[in-house]
């Protein structure tokens, strides 16, 4: 790396290192939100020990933290990055004369028995499963033009979850029974039973009912929008665009910034304003914030001085795949009463700590890893499925690939 550049190296195989960046940034928020965030709102841990939380200080910091800076954010960068690296997939093959759509619906495939495995038996929240899912959807819309991608993209990713979110209502549908399951789920002290609990209702509540549609159109949205953008080869020009990418950062960021505080203030009652005006401006903040992230990670890429801070999160960033996986068993160990029982008892605050400690220790645990093998356990696997060969693991032995 020379004149503090960390973009893409020479060759089409090349690892583009920004997108390692951002996928880790993006996972930080990941273990955040679920910590912090799912524990306190989603877990059944009842309405006077949440009380109780809400009432500490700390803890409403902890929150406020994993409202306002990462839910929503983290998951529409995570999306937008699957888009970018499908697009990646398909330029390089095609150079390639490869046939995008056998190796790629092999890859979803092997996603998908990764995502289903972690979602029936680790941890309930897994989105795994649905991006290979929505990956289909993405390989049958890759001939759509650019403008059509980015414009039905916007579309569905502002709009898409709170339409099918009010449409179920109106009809009547609910998770009441799924939430009832998850409280008596939540209770048991048996692996096994808490697994044969949750996982037929899961599937009634996100297919038979349809409980999962509005996320994954709002999943498809980003996919589309993430796909534009290496479409459009936004990430290789940034080095030509320093100046643009910085006055950006200063307007996307703070407008985002603003209104999502008014989002989350009307949340919690402390300003007057109804669902609607909370739902509106949440859907213009989130991604606002998510892409000022990106566009200030990216500036820090290509600076000299800033670029080390930036490559922080690259190594957690290159083994994504088995970091979500791993911190996904961490939650479920900590959180159910099969494990240790935790985080319903000690509170958003622990979980933040929890969260910010875990991925740090996964940094450092991937620095290791990196340094002697070319991808990370569960990235290997997904390769080899991909390519139908197995690729060489130890960077010993290594010779450059020209597939990513």
């Amino acid at each position: 790396m020379t004149n503090g550049a960390i973009g893409r190296g020479a060759g089409i195989g090349a690892r583009i290192h920004e997108l390692d960046v951002l996928r880790g940034a993006a996972q930080l928020g990941v273990f955040v939100v679920h910590f912090a965030g799912v524990a306190f709102y989603k877990l059944p841990i009842g309405d006077s020990q949440r009380e109780l939380f809400e009432a500490q200080l700390h803890h409403r910091a902890a929150l406020f933290v994993s409202d306002f800076l990462f839910q929503n954010k983290a998951n529409t960068l995570f999306a937008t990055l699957f888009g970018m690296g499908f697009w990646i997939m398909l330029e390089r093959l095609t150079e390639r004369q490869a046939n995008f759509a056998a190796v790629y619906g092999r890859r979803l495939g092997m996603l998908l028995l990764i995502g289903l495995a972690n979602w029936f038996l680790f941890f309930p929240g897994d989105v795994l499963h649905e991006y290979a899912l929505v990956g289909f959807a993405l390989l049958a819309l890759r001939r759509w033009s650019a403008r059509t991608m980015l414009g039905v993209g916007l579309v569905l990713a502002l709009f898409a979850s709170p339409v099918v979110g009010r449409v179920r209502t109106m009809i009547g549908a609910s998770s009441d029974s799924f939430n009832a399951i998850q409280e008596q789920a939540f209770a048991v002290d048996d692996y096994w039973t808490w697994v044969q609990m949750l996982a037929p209702t899961m599937v009634q509540r996100d297919f038979l009912h349809a409980g999962a549609l509005g996320w994954f159109l709002y999943i498809l949205g980003r996919f589309l929008i993430g796909a534009w953008v290496m479409r459009e080869r936004w990430i290789e020009r940034a080095r030509d665009h320093l100046t643009t990418l910085r006055r950006l950062v200063w307007i996307v960021l703070p407008v985002g910034a603003a209104a999502e505080l008014w989002s989350l203030l009307i949340f919690k009652g402390v300003l007057p304003g109804g669902e609607l005006l909370d739902g509106v401006l949440h859907a213009i903040g989130a991604p606002l914030m998510a892409l000022g992230y990106a566009l200030l990670l990216l500036r820090l890429c290509q600076s000299p001085t800033w670029r080390r801070v930036a490559l922080w999160f690259a190594p957690v960033g290159r083994v994504a795949l088995t970091a979500y996986v791993l911190h996904g068993m961490v939650f479920t160990f900590v959180a159910m009463q099969f494990g240790l029982g935790w985080l319903g008892l000690a509170g958003p605050a622990a979980g933040l700590a929890l969260a910010i400690a875990l991925y740090a220790l996964m940094t450092l645990m991937a620095q290791q890893w990196l340094a002697r093998f070319r991808y990370g356990p569960l990235e290997y696997l997904w390769r080899w499925a991909t390519y139908g060969r197995r690729p060489v693991f130890r960077k010993a032995a290594a010779t450059e690939s020209p597939a990513t």
